[in-house]
């Protein structure tokens, strides 16, 4: 990881002192709040663990680990240098959520007929695979620039309940833009999947940034990278579209950790995306 993230977040790094003091790290990159991502340098560990997920550290102590939604706490554990393990439950602060609640919709809206079922559980499987494997070809490069420009249409975190029945929470940020706007490599990554016809997604694509930080990209109208390619911060990806479920055009862009689902907005240096 880069030595920007300190330069960049002294003053958060700052004010996570008192956190750093009972842990065996530094804490250079976010916070421990419900959907972030946490970079540490200076663990100095054979092995070490949050909620049972192993890091992946390179040879100067350096990770990061993500914060699911609805965490209340992480218990982070590490072996040191004589083999004896050590264990740590930290607080994570929580957020607030907008839940939506939606009725007298019509039953196909809600509920997907069966054969589109089994094509959907089939394309998050290949989804949940990518997110579970552990190359790591590439360095995360934290913060993230905004993949395209636009307004952001849609927030981490939010949740619709329709006709009663609670939808998946929102995993990502929706950027609102025109079909064939394009859409830019965030960060050095590579590219680990790539497929043109999900059911709810449509054209999607998903991109590794190491240690286990990934970065998806929903709707798309034209992917313009394959998979296996190595890609470079700013480098054309892609193009906005509103294929699948989409109700209009707009980038779906979300990033997690292994399985952990965590914000994307909390990844870039500035609130908003570039304006159109």
């Amino acid at each position: 990881m880069k030595k920007s993230w300190v330069t960049l977040l002294v003053s958060m790094a700052i004010s996570m002192a008192a956190f750093a003091q009972e842990l065996p790290f530094t804490v250079v990159y976010g916070d421990f709040v419900q959907g972030s991502v946490v970079g540490i340098a200076s663990l100095h560990a054979k092995k070490a663990w949050v909620n049972d997920k192993a890091l992946i550290i390179n040879d100067d102590g350096e990770s990061l680990f993500g914060i699911d939604r609805d965490a209340s706490s992480l218990t982070f554990r590490w072996q040191d240098g004589t083999g004896k393990v050590h264990e740590i439950v930290h607080a994570v602060v929580a957020r607030s959520y907008d839940i939506q609640h939606i009725n007298g919709l019509p039953n196909n809206k809600v509920n997907p007929n069966p054969q589109e079922v089994a094509k959907i559980i089939e394309n998050n499987k290949e989804i949940a695979q990518v997110r579970l494997k552990r190359e790591n070809t590439v360095h995360p490069a934290l913060p993230l620039d905004w993949p395209v420009s636009g307004r952001i249409s849609g927030v981490y975190g939010s949740q619709r309940i329709l006709n009663g029945q609670p939808r998946r929470p929102h995993f990502g940020v929706d950027i609102a833009a025109p079909i064939g706007t394009p859409v830019y490599a965030p960060a050095d990554a590579q590219v680990v999947l790539v497929n043109p016809d999900m059911v709810l997604t449509g054209k999607t694509m998903m991109l590794d940034h190491g240690m286990g930080l990934k970065s998806i990209y929903v709707h798309l109208s034209e992917i313009d990278v394959h998979n296996g390619e190595h890609v470079v911060r700013g480098q054309l990806i892609g193009h906005v579209g509103k294929t699948g479920r989409a109700t209009g055009p707009h980038l779906h862009w979300g990033m997690s950790w292994f399985d952990v689902q965590v914000d994307a907005a909390k990844l870039v240096a500035t609130a908003q995306p570039p304006a159109l």
